[in-house]
């Protein structure tokens, strides 16, 4: 398969957003020179499914362009140290050894050999790497696709496209490539393993359907089963399913970039409240506002996660709009809606136009949002019930005047 490539590259950015994260240490380590022969096997190995292959491995090559043809100046080997993934380890790396060196008036091309593909976080932080960097080129072959399944990841493999990025399912050349190159392989060729050629089909396939259709971020049935703010959720063939927690959001910049939109729910120990944190986190975060689109109100801890998560970030405009209200009837849940309030998140229920909204913008554009039944009911009670949640807590008069408080340009 050909890897693909969109839009124009030139010029230098003046800061780098796509390589820098608040951490309290410097995750900035060398890259390894050579992996070993069964490290290589193992972790490149392009399974349709491949189990306890935690860590990813990242071989890169950095070339110069002169005169159309292609210098190598660097080559090496990251991989995933702890919680920073081997993408954040190369860009971190790129930022403090490379990027005061390389003369800004020279294209570069930069080529990923990785044994996963990038994860959604690394995949946006990337994006903008490239959006920031315009001199630069980025190709990423990859010897599995992770969640390909999952439309989130979907939709940030179609980031990295909209960067400019190329991505292509690595076959039997890239193999081969990643072999002499970066494996410690004793004057020994390259063995294929078994079914190699049916596995890069299979990945191959996968991605281009991907990239060739449009990315919804959510089902319609799971929208209207989990979104549906009826006091009981109604059975779907004569079974019932537990309603949890998703949270759709959309994050606007106050220029002309696209926005960034992403959808997560609970999982692995974790809310979706504390992965959308985590995510937002990662980036780097201005004037901006952010929408989210919830199930359940946030349970006390993500409350008081969110409110220092804005705490932390005075100057954005951050609106979370709820479907139902989660134990709303307990002091503690009523409590950190409190807090929310007070530290300037504005909190309200989803309508008609909220929901329709959220319906267009990561469900299915091309099919008008149906309601239904008694909607516009549920929501008018959920909202007297907040409000009555407002009253209680003496923060009518507060939340007035965030009501009337100008946080940025105006919102629409």
């Amino acid at each position: 398969m050909q890897s693909q490539r969109l839009g124009p590259r030139a010029g230098m950015g003046p800061t780098c957003p796509g390589c820098r994260r608040r951490r309290p240490y410097s995750p900035i380590r060398n890259p390894i020179k050579l992996l070993y022969q069964r490290t290589f096997y193992f972790h490149f190995k392009n399974l349709r499914y491949a189990n306890n292959r935690n860590n990813t491995f990242l071989c890169y090559e950095v070339h110069r362009m002169e005169c159309g043809e292609l210098i190598l100046l660097y080559q090496g080997v990251f991989r995933k140290e702890d919680d920073i993934h081997a993408e954040e380890c190369f860009l971190y790396w790129f930022h403090a050894q490379l990027l005061d060196v390389l003369p800004p008036s020279k294209e570069y091309k930069i080529t990923w050999y990785v044994s996963w593909s990038p994860c959604g976080s690394c995949a946006e932080q990337v994006a903008r790497f490239l959006a920031t960097h315009r001199n630069l080129s980025l190709a990423i072959f990859s010897s599995r696709l992770y969640y390909f399944w999952d439309p989130h990841y979907q939709y940030k493999l179609h980031r990295l496209i909209q960067a400019g990025a190329q991505i292509a399912a690595m076959d039997f050349p890239e193999f081969k490539k990643c072999w002499n190159t970066f494996v410690d392989n004793g004057g020994k060729s390259f063995r294929p393993w078994k079914k190699l050629k049916i596995n890069f089909r299979f990945q191959d396939s996968k991605l281009w359907d991907i990239l060739r259709n449009p990315v919804n971020l959510l089902r319609e049935d799971i929208f209207n089963l989990q979104f549906n703010n009826g006091h009981r959720v109604e059975p779907v063939q004569h079974r019932f399913y537990q309603r949890t927690t998703y949270l759709c959001y959309q994050l606007e910049q106050y220029d002309d970039q696209e926005p960034l939109k992403g959808c997560l729910q609970n999982k692995k120990g974790k809310h979706a409240e504390i992965l959308f944190i985590d995510e937002m986190r990662s980036l780097e975060l201005g004037q901006v506002r952010i929408t989210c689109y919830l199930t359940w109100s946030p349970c006390p801890n993500c409350a008081q996660k969110l409110a220092a998560f804005k705490k932390d970030h005075p100057d954005l405009v951050l609106r979370v709009y709820t479907s139902r209200l989660y134990f709303h009837w307990r002091r503690k849940y009523q409590e950190g809606l409190c807090s929310l309030w007070q530290s300037g998140i504005q909190v309200d229920v989803m309508d008609l136009p909220q929901f329709t909204d959220c319906w267009t913008n990561f469900v299915n554009p091309q099919r008008p949002f149906q309601p239904w039944n008694q909607l516009e009911k549920n929501s008018t009670c959920i909202q007297r019930r907040l409000l009555r949640i407002k009253e209680s807590w003496g923060l009518q008069g507060l939340l007035n005047d965030f009501g009337n408080l100008q946080l940025g340009p105006p919102l629409p």
